[in-house]
């Protein structure tokens, strides 16, 4: 656990300091736009190839499959659960939209990539990048029509994403027996080892940005945090367990699957809202809250899985 602790005072200390650089001025929005850009675009594509070079085994294989399975099979329940349920209550339409993707879409990218490379090496930002495959194959169909609001699906979107290509170059490269020369993956690593402090300081460049009475009155946010953070987080733990009675699985993907459930809302929810102004402002307080809460939340399901696994 003391490795744990020492990882999350990392984030806490980039956070604090993106929060301060916002505060003074140093970042502002457009610094904000351009650091992510550079992330999503060359920085986080270099960490997923670099995982590629994990030893390979039938055992890690097959523990990629099984978190494409759990993966798909999660954003195909919780969005129609979420979808029926929510159409029942007196909630705006466009609310209702926010409230099922920024419940079921999750910061897969700027926390989960970090935070399972530093918790499981490079074989769990391995199965990160399959879990977030199956993310974008959601995201950027059923969840840009949600956004959209016509039905329209942009599957081609997914392979658009530098993302999205990296993590299929990276399974492939895994997967056939040829490795990068050291010099070449110690190049790609360096340039990996920017993710962590860039994309927490991007998150607490945008925390410090929030309007903090509005943030902390929004019962709406609320229920989407503790749905993302608690409830969902929770019954993938339940379910892992269970079907790991049947089916043997590595601790290590045990782990990831249930910890890319319980990251906080995906920073997309908020950048595809306000393209579509889909109630733009409620997706910006509710991502906010829960990465406030994730300083809790997110220890504690580390913990959790490190004594069930």
């Amino acid at each position: 656990m003391i490795q744990v602790y020492i990882v999350f005072f990392k984030i806490f200390v980039f956070l604090a300091l993106g929060f301060v650089l916002n505060k003074t001025k140093v970042i502002d929005l457009n610094a904000e736009k351009a650091l992510s850009k550079i992330l999503l675009t060359a920085v986080l594509p270099f960490m997923i190839l670099n995982s590629s070079q994990h030893t390979y085994s039938d055992a890690a294989v097959n523990g990629m499959i099984t978190c494409a399975a759990f993966a798909i099979g999660y954003y195909i329940l919780s969005l129609v659960v979420l979808r029926l349920s929510l159409k029942k209550t007196k909630i705006g339409e466009d609310e209702r939209r926010i409230m099922v993707t920024c419940t079921v879409f999750a910061n897969t990218g700027f926390v989960g990539f970090p935070l399972m490379e530093a918790l499981f090496g490079n074989y769990g930002l391995l199965l990160a990048a399959v879990f977030n495959l199956c993310y974008n194959l959601f995201f950027y169909t059923y969840a840009v029509y949600l956004f959209s609001r016509k039905p329209k699906f942009r599957v081609l979107e997914i392979f658009k994403n530098p993302v999205s290509v990296a993590s299929i170059l990276a399974i492939v490269l895994f997967i056939i027996p040829w490795r990068m020369p050291g010099f070449i993956s110690d190049t790609f690593k360096l340039i990996g080892d920017m993710t962590v402090p860039m994309s927490m300081m991007v998150m607490g460049s945008m925390l410090a940005s929030v309007k903090i009475k509005k943030l902390l009155t929004d019962k709406k946010a609320y229920v989407v945090s503790a749905l993302r953070l608690i409830i969902l987080p929770a019954l993938m733990l339940a379910a892992v367990w269970g079907v790991s009675f049947y089916f043997p699985m590595l601790p290590e993907t045990k782990s990831v699957v249930v910890l890319m459930c319980a990251l906080p809302c995906g920073s997309m929810n908020v950048m595809y809202s306000e393209n579509y102004d889909v109630a733009p402002h409620f997706s910006a307080r509710t991502v906010s809250l829960s990465m406030i809460f994730m300083l809790v939340t997110l220890v504690f399901w580390v913990w959790a899985v490190k004594a069930v696994f």
